[in-house]
């Protein structure tokens, strides 16, 4: 039986409940009837720390761990031809959800959830969508633009307007984030500085 449809909708009501109005909308709008079945791929090694991140559960964690075994984890292309340091890409990576390649197809909406492993440097990068963060675990600082760093715990919504410049340090724990993308989902995110 495929229980994908069930286990994703528990999830994005768990999610639109915390949304701003202009993302809960669509989360809410989400068709999770197509949701696929079938097993995941794309391992990627920031994977070993799935069990870490969804050990404490949670609203937002707990759902998403039921789904583990259809997630496809990737790599932004422009990361992997250039990665930003030697050791970023053994400690990031992410699963889309919702939009181009996800459990569900979207072309209004990407969402999905990024890890980053502990001490992990995600240098300073831009994008024309409209992102929202939902910090689901671990804690990181997080900067936008020119402002200073800011320590942002589990349940702290962080958004990046078109084209904001912004980054994330992880410290000791690694860091699960689930983003949300307006607009051009397309064009996938430049690193523009350290």
């Amino acid at each position: 039986m495929n229980d994908v449809p069930r286990k994703l909708q528990t999830f994005l009501d768990e999610l639109a409940l915390v949304l701003p109005a202009d993302f809960a909308a669509p989360v809410r709008a989400i068709d999770t009837n197509s949701a696929g079945g079938g097993a995941g791929s794309g391992d990627l090694p920031v994977r070993r720390y799935w069990s870490v991140l969804t050990a404490g559960g949670g609203r937002l964690v707990e759902p998403l761990a039921g789904l583990a075994p259809h997630f496809r984890w990737v790599q932004n292309p422009n990361y992997v031809a250039s990665p930003p340091d030697p050791g970023f890409l053994q400690n990031y990576g992410y699963v889309v959800l919702a939009g181009p390649g996800g459990l569900v197809e979207s072309a209004d909406l990407a969402l999905g959830f990024l890890v980053l492993g502990p001490n992990t440097h995600y240098p300073t990068h831009r994008h024309p969508a409209v992102e929202v963060y939902v910090v689901g675990a671990g804690t990181a600082e997080w900067r936008k633009g020119g402002d200073p760093w800011r320590l942002e715990p589990p349940g702290r919504i962080i958004r990046h307007e078109t084209m904001m410049p912004h980054a994330t340090r992880t410290l000791a724990q690694p860091l699960l984030a689930i983003y949300l993308w307006r607009g051009d989902l397309k064009t996938h995110a430049r690193i523009t500085g350290h």
